[in-house]
């Protein structure tokens, strides 16, 4: 009978916390999401900067036009 009342007991406490965590999880969801776009966001704006990179550095194009 103690056996089967602490399994009861800790099935209870496991839907429990399920059911605070999805609570929690759908009354912050507007900034969970807005923390999703930021960092999306982030990371879009990194990738953009890495593929257009000037071929070459300023300092050269300055070099190139005294020589000539």
């Amino acid at each position: 009978m103690k056996k089967t009342l602490s399994c009861i007991l800790k099935i209870v406490a496991v839907v429990m916390t399920a059911a605070a965590v999805a609570c929690a999880v759908v009354a912050f969801w507007d900034q969970i999401m807005d923390l999703f776009d930021t960092i999306a966001d982030k990371v879009e704006e990194k990738r953009a900067n890495r593929c257009f990179e000037p071929a070459e550095p300023d300092d050269f194009a300055d070099y190139d036009d005294d020589i000539m």
